[in-house]
C-alpha cells in the first residue's frame, strides 16, 4: 500500500514537469484528489510537496475548475486546510463558497484573508455565522462603508462594545450606519438612546419604541461625558436673562404650570417658554432651544409627556414651532400628514417611558449638548440653496 501509493505520488510529481494545459489541469485535479481522498494519510512533508505544487498551478487552472472544486471542499468539515486557504485566497469567484461557510477557515487564516485580499473578499466574510469579535474589529479597520453595513447588517457577527460605540459615533456622519445598527439585537441601550440626537424621526421613534431604560441603570449610571462647550451667545445661561427670573419666581409660587407655559409660546414669548420647559425638565435651555426649532418632533414630544402635557397643550407647542413665513411673506403651511403622525405619537408614547427617557437625558446632558454645539458649528459652513 506505502509503495503504491509512493509510485502515485511519483506519477504526479512526473506530470508537473509537463507544461500543457491539459496536464497542469489533471495534474491539478489528480493532486486536488488526492489530497480529499488520502489527506489524513500523507505525511507532513507529502502534504508540503503538494499544497506547493497546487499553489504553483492555480493561476494555470480554469477558473470553472477551481470554483467547482471550491464549492465541493466548502462543505466539508475534514477539508485539507492548504488546498482550503490556497483557494480562499483565489479570485472571488472561487474563493466565494469557502468564504461563506467553510469551518475549516479558522481566524487565523480570515485575518490574513482580511487584510491582504480585495473588498469582494470582505464583503463575503461579512456574511459568515461565526464572525467573532476579532474578525469584526479586522473588517472594519480593512473594509470600506460597504463592508462595515454589511458586517452590521449581519446579526450573528459578534461586535465588541468599543467597535459599536465607535460605528455609533461614524453614524452621525454616515447615515447608512444609523438603520442596521439600531437594528441590531445587541447595540446597548445607551448608544441607542445617544444615536437619538442625530437620526431620522422614525428611527427616533424606533429607539423610543423599542429600547427601554432599566431604572437600576439609571439609579446607577454617572455621566462621565462632560460639557465641551457651553457658551452660546443666542441662548443665555439659565439665570442671566428677566424670563428667567420670572420662571423661577413662578416655580417658588407653585404658579410654574402647563397652562402659563403654552401661554408663553403662543405670545411668541420664547425665553420664557424654553426657560419654564428648562426648570420643569431639568434639562439645559440650550438643549430645549433645540428641541423647539428641531425639524424632527420626537423630543419635544418626549420632554412633554414627561411633564404630563396634555394632548391639546402638545399640538399647540408643535404648530406654534413650526410658524414662520417663506421668502416672498407667505405663512408656512404644515403638512397634515406630519401634524397627524406627530400627535399620534405623542398619544401613544407611555408617560413611564417618557419618563425614563427625560431622566436619561438629564444624566447626558454635556453630551447631547456637545452634539448641539458641533452642529451649530458645521451649519455656519454650510451654503444652502
Amino acid at each position: 500500500m506505502v509503495d503504491s501509493k509512493v509510485d502515485g505520488l511519483d506519477r504526479l510529481m512526473a506530470l508537473s514537469h509537463d507544461s500543457s494545459n491539459a496536464a497542469r489541469s489533471q495534474l491539478f485535479e489528480n493532486m486536488s484528489g488526492l489530497f480529499l481522498s488520502e489527506g489524513e494519510k500523507l505525511s507532513e512533508q507529502e502534504r508540503a510537496h503538494i499544497s506547493d505544487i497546487l499553489g504553483k498551478l492555480i493561476a494555470d487552472v480554469e477558473t470553472t475548475v477551481r470554483a467547482a472544486l471550491s464549492t465541493k471542499l466548502a462543505d466539508s468539515p475534514q477539508a485539507p486546510k492548504e488546498l482550503v486557504t490556497l483557494l480562499a485566497n483565489d479570485n472571488i469567484e472561487v474563493a466565494r463558497p469557502l468564504l461563506f461557510k467553510s469551518r475549516v477557515l479558522l481566524e487565523p487564516e480570515l485575518m490574513e484573508i482580511i487584510e491582504k485580499r480585495s473588498k469582494e473578499h470582505l464583503m463575503v466574510i461579512t456574511e459568515r455565522d461565526d464572525i467573532n469579535a476579532m474578525l469584526s474589529e479586522a473588517l472594519i479597520e480593512y473594509g470600506d462603508e460597504d463592508v462595515i453595513e454589511g458586517l452590521l447588517r449581519n446579526s450573528d457577527a459578534e461586535i465588541s462594545r468599543e467597535a459599536m460605540a465607535f460605528l455609533a459615533e461614524e453614524s452621525k456622519r454616515l447615515d447608512r450606519f444609523q438603520e442596521p445598527l439600531l437594528a441590531r439585537h445587541d447595540i446597548p441601550t445607551e448608544l441607542a438612546h445617544k444615536m437619538f440626537w442625530w437620526v431620522s424621526a422614525a428611527l427616533r421613534r424606533h429607539i423610543l419604541e423599542n429600547f427601554e431604560i432599566d431604572s437600576y441603570f439609571l439609579d446607577q449610571q454617572v455621566s462621565q461625558v462632560t460639557q465641551e462647550v457651553r457658551d452660546d451667545i443666542n441662548i443665555a445661561d439659565f439665570g442671566e436673562t428677566h424670563a428667567d427670573k420670572l420662571v423661577a419666581q413662578l416655580a417658588s409660587r407653585k404658579e410654574l404650570n402647563e397652562r402659563f407655559l403654552v401661554q408663553a409660546i403662543k405670545s411668541n414669548q420664547i425665553r420664557l417658554f424654553v426657560a419654564g420647559i428648562s426648570l420643569k425638565s431639568g434639562l439645559s435651555t440650550k438643549k430645549i432651544s433645540r428641541f423647539l426649532h428641531d425639524k424632527n418632533i420626537e423630543a419635544m414630544a418626549v420632554t412633554c409627556k414627561a411633564l404630563d402635557f396634555g394632548r391639546n397643550s402638545f399640538s399647540a407647542i408643535f404648530l406654534l414651532s413650526r410658524k414662520g413665513v417663506t421668502n416672498s411673506g407667505e405663512k408656512t403651511q404644515i403638512d397634515p400628514t406630519e401634524i397627524e403622525a406627530a400627535i399620534a405619537f405623542f398619544d401613544n408614547l407611555p408617560a413611564n417611558k417618557a419618563k425614563s427617557v427625560l431622566e436619561y437625558w438629564k444624566m447626558e446632558t454635556g453630551y447631547s449638548d456637545s452634539i448641539a454645539d458641533l452642529d451649530n458649528r458645521l451649519n455656519t459652513g454650510r451654503v444652502y440653496f
